[in-house]
């Protein structure tokens, strides 16, 4: 544990202050503490201020305009000096042995320079949320030590296998996000030896820079679950927001635009698996009433799904193409979709 040097990185916009809090607290009570603790906040003064005063052994590192957690994330990479980088939201805790684990993972795999563990997905009580997108909340609670309790006897809901991508980082990594930001550590030299996510990338920043580490290294997986991930109502889906769709395109595009030259597979091989989320959102689009939003992100998806034929099974209504699927998989044949 005394080799395992380490900066912490923590991107922070309009966070509450006693989420914030904790989320700095959780690292400041690692068994294997960091060298620096780098909180980003991404143009409040005001909220920089509090938590100088509140945290004074943390380093507060101000953006003048908000310019979104990719660049404030930028702004900690650069700033940082350890041998290793981890990341951590700033409404997500880390278990208290989290880092002491990652040291002990390093030290039996030399060649590692990128690696995260697994997850569990919490809500603070009464909170109403039972989700958070397709993962199911699993642990509830309000500090670390009552969510590492209750992670001592929890089943777990969702399957994290699909974290599970070393020997084929990349490829899996274009396909969809296989990561949690808050989990992974990578080393320095490499992080910043990337380019810059686009400032302003949202959603899919993390995404962005998990993809950009798996263009230069392989991700490891430890199996523990060390993260606390929190679900509460602000991340409620967007699927019906009016600009849902052509963000998602945009960050697709962007993840082509930054790795496509090394990409293992061409675009037009993850046709299925793009078509059937501009789908899914453009119909939902058109259920709740934004016709001409659907049609606009149906063109944007035009340069991410360059086959003809994925083009026009987006407008196949998402009813009728699970029924197609469920028919051919009933039938033992494979659907249209």
């Amino acid at each position: 544990m005394e080799l395992f040097d380490y900066d912490v990185v923590i991107p922070s916009h309009g966070r509450h202050p006693d989420l914030l809090l904790a989320a700095v607290d959780s690292v400041l009570a690692q068994t294997c503490p960091p060298a620096r603790v780098l909180v980003v906040m991404d143009g409040i003064a005001e909220a920089s201020r509090l938590l100088a005063r509140a945290r004074p052994q943390v380093e507060v590192l101000d953006v003048e305009e908000p310019r979104g957690a990719a660049h404030a994330r930028q702004v900690g990479i650069d700033h940082a000096t350890a041998t290793w980088v981890a990341f951590l939201d700033d409404d997500d805790l880390w278990h208290p042995a989290k880092q002491e684990r990652v040291a002990a993972w390093v030290s039996d795999h030399p060649c590692c320079r990128a690696v995260r563990s697994g997850f569990w997905t919490f809500t603070a009580p009464a909170s109403g949320v039972d989700d958070v997108g397709t993962l199911a909340v699993e642990l509830v609670g309000s500090t670390v030590d009552e969510l590492v309790a209750a992670a001592a006897t929890a089943v777990p809901r969702n399957d994290l296998g699909y974290l599970d991508i070393d020997g084929d980082s990349l490829a899996l990594m274009l396909e969809r996000n296989r990561g949690v930001i808050g989990s992974s550590v990578v080393r320095r030299d490499l992080l910043q030896s990337l380019p810059a996510v686009p400032a302003g990338l949202r959603p899919g920043d993390d995404h962005a820079l998990l993809t950009l580490v798996a263009s230069r290294t392989e991700w490891q997986l430890m199996g523990e679950r060390l993260l606390f991930y929190r679900a509460h109502a602000a991340q409620t889906t967007r699927d019906a927001a009016s600009n849902a769709m052509a963000d998602l395109v945009r960050a697709r595009l962007t993840l082509w635009e930054l790795v496509g030259d090394v990409a293992p597979r061409p675009l037009e091989s993850y046709g299925p698996v793009y078509r059937r989320e501009v789908r899914q959102m453009a119909w939902s689009l058109v259920r709740n009433g934004r016709p001409s939003a659907a049609i606009q992100g149906f063109w944007a998806a035009a340069r991410l799904l360059p086959r003809w034929r994925d083009r026009l099974l987006v407008l196949i209504p998402e009813p009728v193409a699970w029924r197609w699927r469920h028919r051919g998989r009933a039938g033992g044949q494979r659907s249209p979709d």
